[in-house]
């Protein structure tokens, strides 16, 4: 298959020259080799037929881009454009009037595709969403089986829902028809977002219909490795990830006079989960985000553990975390010194 390189400027195909019918699977790829050919063979496997791979080849070091290639997918380059660049880059090649996005270690059941583009069809809606498996490690020789189904709580305001850790719908779990509410909507690039997350919410905002086309089985199986995978970043990358898209929404609603009850309770929700996550990381980071969230009242310390949220009535949410990561700290050498103890015993 032929092998492009992608342009950051290249517009992308118009929605109007898509090819009816056409599934676009957009896959972006890392140093992949040991996983994209099984997750290529799953998209291979659909009952579906119109369906085209391409895969993002975002600068890998190994055999990535040979191995898609001898699958029949067609290839794209790019370098350091991380997910979210590289599903743009994707997406601006792609013919289908539909887009499967899919991580280059997860995979598609039988069956799923064909499933969304029915829902979707039959309804008229833009996005077909449904729960995912997980694919979790299954032994210490490489081993994956099905593990727990997450079922995403999505309420009557999306982009509310889409915010919270409960509503959280991994990306490969969707269906996105492309119509004026959903192209153009491009991911958000570089590594300071959770990027498909604020996906999601720009579908959701543009007024983007969601249809559930839960089966009762799993239609994508998400790896869950015990290291680190393309998509993911550091706790601590991750935390001002999710701060940033907090401060994003945050700064929409508010735009538009649309700051509802509902979006500050999903705002204090996500402020309260990277203000955890910061203190003992990021002193200046988390000290911006604590403060957005104490603006928030009680919509943010309603989210906070029982003694933090006690001990930030007497003395302030900043000085009250700050307390709560001494005392863990002390804690744990307290926890190392009885060990080494026992050790030397």
């Amino acid at each position: 298959m032929r092998t492009l390189t992608h342009r950051p400027t290249e517009a992308g195909l118009r929605r109007e020259d898509a090819v009816a019918g056409v599934v676009s699977v957009v896959i972006p790829a890392f140093d992949a080799a040991r996983w994209v050919g099984e997750t290529l063979a799953s998209v291979a496997a659909q009952s579906y037929e119109r369906v085209e791979s391409i895969v993002v080849d975002d600068g890998s070091t190994d055999g990535t881009a040979t191995i898609a290639e001898r699958f029949g997918a067609r290839v794209v380059r790019t370098t350091g454009a991380g997910p979210g660049g590289a599903r743009n880059a994707g997406m601006a090649v792609a013919r289908g009037e539909y887009l499967q996005y899919l991580d280059a270690d997860d995979l598609l059941a039988p069956g799923k595709i064909a499933r969304q583009v029915a829902v979707l069809e039959a309804s008229g809606a833009d996005v077909a969403w449904e729960p995912f498996h997980v694919l979790a490690p299954a032994d210490d020789a490489g081993s994956f089986a099905v593990g727990a189904q997450v079922t995403p709580e999505l309420g009557a305001d999306l982009a509310a829902s889409l915010l919270t850790t409960r509503g959280f719908v991994q990306i490969g779990a969707l269906l996105v028809r492309r119509t004026p509410r959903t192209d153009p909507v491009w991911f958000a690039g570089g590594r300071d977002t959770v990027e498909d997350v604020r996906y999601t919410m720009c579908l959701a905002m543009r007024g983007a219909r969601f249809v559930s086309s839960d089966a009762g089985e799993p239609g994508l199986l998400f790896r869950q490795h015990t290291g680190p995978r393309y998509s993911t970043r550091p706790t601590v990358a991750f935390a001002r990830a999710c701060a940033t898209n907090a401060v994003w929404a945050h700064a929409v609603w508010e735009r538009e006079g649309e700051l509802t009850p509902a979006r500050r309770a999903a705002l204090g929700e996500a402020y309260a989960f990277a203000a955890r996550q910061l203190a003992p990381l990021d002193a200046e980071a988390f000290a911006t985000v604590a403060a957005r969230g104490a603006a928030l009242g009680g919509d943010f310390t309603r989210h906070l553990r029982s003694r933090l949220r006690w001990l930030s009535r007497l003395v302030g949410y900043p000085r009250a975390e700050s307390i709560a990561a001494g005392w863990r700290r002390m804690r744990s050498t307290v926890a190392g010194a009885g060990g080494r103890a026992v050790e030397r015993r």
